[in-house]
C-alpha cells in the first residue's frame, strides 16, 4: 500500500511539473505575441478606447457564466435533485477554474458531476445524465450558431475569413460531440456495450464507474440510474428548451463580447463575421490538453483572423487583447474567487461534522 500510495505521488509531482512546463511554454508564446503586436501603443492614442462599452462587455460575459450555471440547475431541478442555484453556480464557477488552470478534456463535466453526486436527492445516473445533456447543448449551439452565422454572411455578401471547408469541419466537429455524448444517454446502448465488453473491461473499467467494492450497484445500476433520468427529462419539454436557450446564450456572449471590444476600439466588423471568427477560435480551444486555456495561441488565432478581414495589426491585436481579458483573465478571477469562498465553506463544514 505504502508503494502504491509513493507511486501516485510521483505520478501527481511528474504532472504537475510537464503543466508547469506547457504553462510557461503558453506564457512565452503569449509575450513574444505582445511583442510582435505591440497593441499598448494603439491602446496609448487618445479617444482608441470606449471604457463604458468594455465594461458593458465585461458583465455581459459575466451573465453568460451566469446563464450556463443556471441552464444546468435547471435539469438538476427536473430530476429532482434538492440544490440551491448559488451552489450550481459554486460548482460551476469551481469546475471551470480548475479546468482553466489544468486543461482536461470534458473537465468542466467531470468535476460538476463528481461534486453534485451526493447532494441530497442525487445519483451518479442523474448526475452524469445532467452534465452530459447541458453538454449536448452547447455543442448544439455551437453548431447551430455557427451555421447561421456562415448562411448569413454568405447571403449578405460580406464573405468570411474562414475557408467554407473548416466551417463544415466544425459543424460536423458539434455534431460528431452531441453523438458521441448521446451514446451515454442511451441505457439500451450502455447495455450492449457492457454486455459486449470481455471481462476484464467489465472489472477494471466498466464497473468501477459504481464500483460494487464500496457498497454500489455496479454498472447495471448505473445504466438504469441514467434510464430513469432521462425518462424525467424527455417529460419536461419546456425546461429542457429554456435550459438549452440559455446554453445557447452563454456560447455567443464570447462573439458579442469580441464584437464589443471591436465597437468600443472604433472597428466596425461584421457580428456574424466575429461569430465565425469565435466558432474557429472555439474549435482551436476544444481540442487544447496542453496549454491552460490556449494561452498565447487563441490570442494569436484571434489577431490573424481579423486581420484577414481587413482591421490593421494594431487594432487587431487590441481588439484580442481586451477580448481574452474579458473572457479568460476577468472570468479566472470571478470563478477563483468563488472557488476560493466555495472550498473555504466545505472545509468549515467538514470541521464542524469532525466535532
Amino acid at each position: 500500500m505504502a508503494e502504491t500510495g509513493w507511486v501516485r505521488v510521483g505520478l501527481v509531482l511528474r504532472r504537475g511539473r510537464w503543466g508547469v512546463a506547457f504553462t510557461a511554454l503558453g506564457a512565452v508564446i503569449f509575450v513574444a505575441y505582445l511583442v510582435y503586436t505591440n497593441p499598448f501603443k494603439f491602446l496609448a492614442e487618445a479617444g482608441r478606447f470606449d471604457p463604458l462599452l468594455f465594461g458593458s462587455a465585461v458583465l455581459l460575459n459575466w451573465v453568460g457564466l451566469f446563464l450556463l450555471a443556471a441552464s444546468w440547475h435547471m435539469l438538476l431541478r427536473v430530476l429532482q435533485v434538492r440544490i440551491s442555484l448559488w451552489r450550481s453556480v459554486q460548482m460551476t464557477f469551481v469546475s471551470m477554474f480548475v479546468v482553466w488552470v489544468l486543461p482536461v478534456p470534458s473537465g468542466v463535466e467531470i468535476i460538476r458531476a463528481y461534486l453534485v453526486r451526493d447532494e441530497e436527492g442525487s445519483n451518479l445516473g442523474k448526475a452524469v445524465s445532467s452534465v452530459i445533456v447541458n453538454k449536448v447543448y452547447y455543442f448544439i449551439s455551437f453548431g447551430v450558431l455557427i451555421t447561421l452565422a456562415a448562411a448569413v454572411s454568405f447571403l449578405g455578401g460580406d464573405g468570411t475569413p474562414v475557408q467554407p471547408l473548416m466551417i463544415w469541419f466544425v459543424v460536423l466537429y458539434a455534431l460528431a460531440n452531441t453523438l458521441v455524448f448521446g451514446l451515454f444517454l442511451t441505457p439500451g446502448r450502455l447495455r450492449r456495450l457492457y454486455e459486449g465488453s470481455p471481462g476484464w473491461v467489465r472489472r477494471n473499467l466498466l464497473d468501477r464507474i459504481y464500483n460494487p467494492e464500496i457498497g454500489l450497484g455496479g454498472f447495471p445500476v448505473f445504466m438504469d440510474e441514467i434510464g430513469k433520468a432521462m425518462e424525467s427529462l424527455r417529460g419536461r419539454p419546456l425546461e429542457n428548451l429554456l435550459s438549452l436557450l440559455m446554453v445557447g446564450f452563454h456560447w455567443s456572449t464570447g462573439a458579442v463580447t469580441a464584437y464589443l471590444v471591436a465597437v468600443s476600439l472604433g472597428q466596425r466588423v461584421s457580428f456574424w463575421v466575429i461569430v465565425l471568427i469565435y466558432a474557429v477560435i472555439e474549435f482551436i480551444q476544444q481540442l487544447n490538453i496542453v496549454i491552460p486555456s490556449g494561452l498565447g495561441v487563441v490570442d494569436a488565432g484571434l489577431t490573424g483572423a481579423f486581420t484577414v478581414v481587413g482591421v490593421p495589426l494594431g487594432a487587431v491585436a487590441a481588439i484580442s487583447l481586451l477580448t481574452r481579458l474579458a473572457t479568460y483573465w476577468f472570468e479566472l478571477v470571478l470563478c477563483g474567487v468563488v472557488s476560493l469562498h466555495f472550498g473555504y465553506r466545505e472545509a468549515l463544514e467538514g470541521f464542524e461534522g469532525l466535532r
